[in-house]
């Protein structure tokens, strides 16, 4: 009974101690109450459309700029226009002094008087002096002729000479070699003999003391046995001692003998190595001059071929002189042909057209708008010198649209090709014309050229013309997309170039030149480009004197990412979306793709350039705004792209929720396409949101040590309640 009371109290206390120890925990975790709630999340799978888009931002900048400049420098004398107004085709816009214009006309006018006079010489004869002059040059070219053939006899006497002396020197060689290897042959003989006969008397000594030595070894033992008998015989011994110390002597006299023997061998064998290395050098001496005299006849022969090919060439050079210059005397002797005098004439006639231009040019003291468009700025006040330009550039993008550029006319003298009008369309994009050139040519001369060049490939072509006038070549190509320019070369001419479709022309100018020469640079006038499509940049807008812009076409060159320029392609629509009119939207499309890319801070992106199919009047240039590009797009089932994790997507069923492997297609903004795995209507559940209500304490999640999870840990925890510390 006792026991059993004892037992009580202890399983008492014991429940005591647990109650008090949940109670502790629930003071020191608060209730959960304020602990994070999870809010499930579910969307339907649906049949729809996915799409993917590139972006970028960047500023409005006008599709087209005109850089318009006087064709000639000079003094400005009036500005007619300013900054913000509005011009029209054909308006006065400037003008400078004239006094440089009307200098150069004071030029061509000297200039046709020299051609006057030059008709008149090219009409009369050949005077006296110009006579005796034709009989001078004939006797000077006739003399020059016997020189050259003098000159070539004695260098072939002097080659069949020193041919021979070099011939006798080699066989004179050839005889020394021969004789020296035969006497170094007899001498190494000789030396062989003497060698073999000392190493055969060494042989001979040898024996002679082996033999010594036999009987020294007699001697001895003759002279042992007479010792050891007794008694012994003095006399005996005494003779045998004897014969002992005379063979001794023949030993060491025989020894000696080999001993000599061994060294005369050994100076025999010296002097045949000597005699053998001196017999070499006297046969390599030999032969090195045999072979210097070989070599000195050939570069002789050489030398000499080559002085009597300079001759030969010397004395056929002086004989197509002397046919030059008796034809040449032949023609001035004979009257005038019709052919000088009419070109003579048509470089009158030339001239008389280059002082005209030179009229015109005056005319261009003023400065005329070569199109519509408003003043964006002007570089130069009243009072301050215009530089003039030869060939003003204007770019045109790409895409549509026209340019006008300048290059000039030119005239030509006898003889003398056309003037050259030269385009160059450096367009990336769009269709680019060639070029075409008109010049006035004298009697014979080719007419002007027209030349065109492209850096993505627009080609120009040429034509020939007659007695006085050429006709213009013209020349066409495609390019990709970017700036055009046109410049007028030396020669001057007209030159047009298309860009993307639209035209590219050029205001002609003109320059002049005297008998038998082309024109020089022919001075621009303005310089005009327009365009539909392509950034609108110019290589010349910053140093022109006016520049014009189009208000009616806007373009936004926008950066993309290496990864993101590779799905953009020219023609691709676009939505352009402008900040400052309330996100207002515009219809673009792309235009131009930079062939280079360009980096900052090590970032590489690459400008594309958007052209708008829209504008309105609340548009302004330097405007903030974005452009988006649809690059991808696919239709079929999908999902919202964060529903989907590792290839997986939790679908909601009668209550349960499974996890289901899916095969995903093109992924998009916002949604991903699957391919197989569900179906439209199913339910799949989003990945789980959390709300914060405030508590007195937070608890962190990580997995407790009884079943469901910690606090705040969700299914995932792996544990269950946490006192201390909770989370997922």
């Amino acid at each position: 009974m006792t026991e059993r009371t004892r037992v009580s109290w202890l399983v008492y206390v014991l429940g005591a101690l647990c109650a008090g120890a949940i109670v502790a925990a629930m003071l020191v975790v608060g209730p959960a109450s304020g602990s994070q709630a999870g809010v499930t999340r579910t969307a339907t799978v649906a049949q729809g459309v996915v799409q993917s888009t590139v972006s970028g931002s960047g500023t409005l900048a006008p599709a087209t700029k005109v850089g318009v400049n006087f064709a000639t420098s000079g003094m400005l004398t009036g500005v007619f226009v300013s900054v913000g107004g509005h011009v029209t085709p054909g308006e006065l816009l400037a003008e400078i002094n004239p006094t440089s214009a009307e200098s150069s006309l004071r030029s061509a006018e000297i200039a046709l008087t020299t051609d006057e006079a030059s008709y008149q010489d090219a009409v009369a004869g050949l005077t006296p002096a110009e006579q005796r002059q034709a009989e001078i040059s004939a006797e000077q070219s006739r003399a020059s002729v016997r020189s050259a053939k003098q000159s070539l006899r004695q260098d072939e006497q002097t080659a069949k000479s020193e041919e021979a002396s070099a011939s006798a020197t080699i066989a004179q060689d050839e005889v020394s070699l021969k004789s020296t290897e035969q006497s170094v042959a007899v001498e190494a003989k000789s030396q062989q003999d003497a060698l073999n006969q000392d190493i055969s008397q060494r042989s001979t000594d040898e024996k002679a003391v082996a033999e010594a030595r036999s009987q020294v070894e007699e001697a001895k033992s003759l002279l042992a046995t007479e010792k050891a008998k007794s008694p012994p015989n003095e006399q005996k011994i005494s003779s045998a001692e004897s014969k002992v110390a005379s063979a001794e002597s023949a030993l060491r006299s025989a020894e000696a003998k080999v001993t000599q023997d061994g060294y005369t061998i050994l100076s025999a064998q010296n002097n045949q190595a000597a005699g053998t290395v001196k017999g070499q050098q006297s046969i390599d001496s030999a032969r090195n001059t045999l072979a210097d005299a070989k070599k000195t006849k050939a570069s002789t022969k050489l030398r000499n071929d080559q002085a009597i090919a300079q001759a030969q060439t010397s004395l056929a050079s002086a004989e197509l002189s002397l046919q030059s210059t008796l034809a040449a005397n032949e023609v001035k002797s004979t009257p005038p042909k019709t052919s000088t005098v009419v070109s003579a004439e048509n470089n009158v006639k030339s001239a008389q057209t280059t002082v005209e231009k030179a009229r015109q040019t005056l005319s261009e003291t003023k400065l005329y708008a070569p199109t519509e468009g408003v003043v964006a700025s002007i570089k130069n006040t009243v009072g301050e010198s215009v530089s003039g330009t030869e060939a003003s550039s204007g770019s045109s993008a790409s895409g549509g649209g026209s340019g006008t550029g300048t290059s000039g006319t030119s005239t030509s003298g006898t003889g003398s090709s056309g003037g050259t009008g030269i385009g160059t369309g450096a367009s990336t994009g769009g269709t680019g014309s060639g070029t075409r050139g008109t010049s006035t040519g004298g009697a014979g001369s080719s007419g002007g050229t027209g030349s065109s060049t492209g850096a993505s490939g627009a080609t120009g072509g040429s034509g020939g013309g007659g007695t006085g006038s050429g006709t213009s070549g013209i020349g066409s190509g495609t390019s990709g997309g970017g700036k055009s320019e046109t410049s007028g070369a030396a020669g001057g001419g007209t030159s047009t170039s298309d860009s993307g479709g639209g035209s590219f022309h050029d205001i002609a100018n003109t320059s002049s030149s005297s008998s038998g020469s082309s024109a020089g640079a022919a001075a621009a006038g303005n310089s005009e480009s327009s365009s539909s499509g392509s950034s609108s940049s110019s290589s010349s807008s910053s140093s022109s004197f006016i520049e014009l812009v189009d208000l009616h076409g806007y373009q936004l060159v926008v950066p993309l990412s290496e990864s993101e320029i590779s799905n953009v392609h020219v023609g691709q629509i676009a939505t352009v979306t402008v900040e400052a009119l309330e996100g207002r939207k515009f219809a673009a499309e792309v235009v131009s793709l930079p062939v280079l890319s360009t980096s900052n801070s090590g970032v590489v992106s690459y400008d594309v350039t958007f052209q708008l199919d829209q504008v309105e009047p609340g548009l302004r240039p330097g405007m903030s705004a974005t452009a988006e590009v649809v690059v991808k797009q696919a239709e079929g089932v999908n999902v919202p792209t964060s529903a989907i994790s590792a290839d997986t997507v939790t679908v909601a069923r009668n209550g349960q929720h499974e996890r289901r492997r899916v095969v995903t297609g093109l992924a998009g903004n916002s949604s991903t396409i699957i391919l197989s795995g569900l179906k439209a209507g199913e339910t799949i559940v989003l990945p789980t949101t959390t709300t914060t209500t405030s508590s007195r304490t937070s608890s962190t999640g990580r997995s407790g040590a009884f079943g469901a999870g910690g606090l705040g840990g969700g299914l995932g925890g792996g544990g269950g309640a946490a006192f201390f510390r909770g989370g997922g």
